[in-house]
């Protein structure tokens, strides 16, 4: 990346008329000196004290040169995810006709600086299976997300990052992946009975003593015959949701192939990157799909099985002569046993 160096000396004097006539004398001169400092704390590869001096100078005069330092420190120190929004920023201002020309110099070097950062930038799609379907927030470097960035790629800073994924009676062990520049991952998050939970039904067991077990016991059997319901009908929709993603990824690699048969064997360096674009959207579409096709089966299996315990919720045989039919499940083994 080229980078071009603009008088930063000087940007706040030409400003100064075009910026908002609240602004005192006193904030544009503290501005300009802020941004001197900023510019020399950056050519010394001071990158962190250049961020923090163009930030305080953007802050008291709105300028697209401080936008454009502090990206470029960002850069510089890895901070992708900042460098790219404030690269944004810059190419989305909208200039009046007679703008400085620093200020036109800064928005045009934005404009092809952003590629280089756009090529850099990692991505991550976090995947989440297991039960419970509802109720899950999931972390990254102990950062809680919004639950609509699950599922999505995102873009990350390179390096190491940890995430994990809770819910009320379930939890995740902690993943942790590697991202270098460029690169494109997906973190499989497996929720699992958390042991908090798993003490506390323990406990409560034994608490009951001598209390009849025949009052509680139709209203657990009924709970656990609602819960199959919709964990079956939950793992339903993944498996037709990750059906969807896997057909579109062949669709999509189909795509790709059409474009290079049609290029041919002599196919030019210029044609290529929008042939590996589709690719890449091939390849995200395949592993969303992979992911939810796993989360739904597991939904599905845990639905079943479930299901297969709410039958042996039932009277025992001092309450009734009947017969009783009780699931067996095993490490790699499933049947009934019952007395009749």
């Amino acid at each position: 990346m080229r980078t071009i160096f603009f008088p930063v000396a000087g940007i706040l004097w030409i400003l100064a008329p075009a910026t908002a006539v609240a602004q005192t004398d006193m904030e544009r001169a503290a501005a300009r000196e802020t941004a001197d400092a900023g510019r020399i704390q950056f050519e010394a590869g001071r990158y962190a004290e250049a961020i923090d001096s163009f930030s305080r100078a953007q802050q008291l005069v709105a300028a697209p040169p401080h936008l454009l330092y502090m990206a470029r420190a960002q850069a510089k120190l890895g901070r992708l995810v900042e460098a790219h929004e404030n690269y944004l920023k810059i190419t989305r201002e909208s200039l009046p006709p007679k703008a400085p020309k620093p200020f036109v110099d800064a928005v045009n070097a934005a404009e092809r600086e952003l590629e280089a950062v756009d090529a850099r930038l990692p991505y991550v799609t976090i995947a989440v299976q297991g039960a419970p379907a509802t109720g899950v927030s999931v972390q990254m470097d102990g950062v809680t997300l919004p639950s609509a960035m699950i599922g999505i790629p995102l873009p990350v800073d390179p390096g190491t990052h940890a995430f994990e994924a809770s819910g009320a009676s379930a939890r995740s062990a902690p993943v942790t992946v590697t991202l270098s520049e460029g690169a494109k991952e997906t973190v499989m998050l497996t929720l699992r009975a958390s042991k908090s939970s798993a003490a506390g039904a323990s406990g409560a067991t034994s608490l009951t003593g001598d209390q009849p077990v025949s009052d509680s016991a139709p209203s657990s059997g009924m709970a656990l015959r609602v819960a199959s319901y919709v964990t079956i009908g939950v793992g339903a929709v993944g498996l037709g949701v990750g059906t969807y993603f896997l057909v579109k990824s062949s669709n999509t690699r189909q795509t790709a192939d059409n474009m290079y048969d049609e290029c041919g064997p002599d196919c030019p360096e210029s044609e290529k990157p929008p042939i590996d674009a589709i690719d890449a959207d091939a390849n995200r579409q395949r592993n969303i799909g992979i992911g939810v096709v796993v989360a739904g089966g597991v939904a599905a299996i845990t639905g079943v099985t479930l299901l297969l315990v709410s039958a042996s919720n039932r009277p025992t045989p001092a309450q009734s002569s009947g017969p009783r039919v009780t699931p067996v499940i095993g490490l790699g083994s499933l049947g009934l046993r019952g007395t009749f």
